[in-house]
């Protein structure tokens, strides 16, 4: 069972096995009935090796050069003489290697998506992540550059605004569910009045307590990076229509 299942893993490796056991059958014949014709036999088997696994492995670009790619290798194994064996053998090695070839390419390991996601950038660590955030994040200014996005599978964390204008931070461990976001929030010493913040195209007026200056923001990216598809946010940040409400899906 361990066997087959290796080989339904790695289908190439019966071809290039079949592959090396023919070289080895025609590198036997060169050596064990030596010729005048060592060099030519060489060189025949490995033009016939090269050109068997390139016709294999890439084809032809038209279907009708299969019959002359026939006539021409029949052609070839005749010329040859008593260093045929050489020029059929490489061939034969060549096209099996080709299978094997072709067969790997097509059974290679798909790397995974990079599990980091920030403003549609893949990055493979959470150190990554964390410049590029921390980059982005730094560089809003509410204009061209007024949203962060950072996701981690289903989790998102959201930004909008600019460093000089305030930002607006929003927050979700499952993103499927959009009743679920939780806005940064600010419980004492605001004043209970609107403020308009820049968000990129437009600007939109957010109630003042729901405004965050960069420093308060990198605490919320911060914790978010530690533990990105934790539902429990901590203290300051407030669920239901007011995240829903404030959110700029656009």
């Amino acid at each position: 069972m361990g066997m087959m299942g290796t080989n339904r893993r790695r289908p190439w490796k019966g071809a290039l096995i079949f592959s090396g056991l023919v070289l080895l059958a025609a590198i036997s014949v060169m050596v064990f009935v030596p010729t005048e014709r060592v060099l030519l036999e060489v060189g025949a088997l490995t033009a016939g090796f090269l050109a068997g696994a390139g016709l294999v492995r890439f084809g032809v670009p038209r279907r009708w050069m299969g019959s002359v790619v026939l006539v021409l290798f029949i052609a070839v194994w005749f010329a040859l003489g008593t260093a045929g064996y050489a020029w059929f053998g490489g061939f034969l090695a060549g096209a099996s290697a080709g299978v094997a070839w072709g067969r790997a390419v097509a059974n290679r390991t798909v790397r995974p998506a990079a599990p980091w996601m920030v403003n549609g950038q893949g990055l493979a660590s959470v150190a990554d992540a964390r410049s590029a955030a921390l980059a982005a994040l730094r560089s809003l200014d509410g204009k061209s550059h007024g949203r962060l996005a950072v996701e981690y599978g289903s989790a998102r964390f959201e930004v909008a605004g600019g460093v000089g204008g305030g930002m607006v931070c929003h927050r979700n461990a499952d993103a499927t569910d959009e009743g679920s976001w939780a806005v940064l929030a600010r419980s004492e010493g605001v004043a209970d009045e609107s403020v308009e913040v820049p968000m990129g195209a437009g600007s939109g007026y957010m109630p003042a307590h729901l405004v965050h200056d960069v420093t308060s923001v990198e605490i919320a990216l911060e914790e978010f990076l530690k533990n990105p598809e934790s539902s429990s946010f901590g203290p300051g940040w407030v669920t239901g229509n007011e995240a829903e409400g404030t959110r700029l899906t656009t």
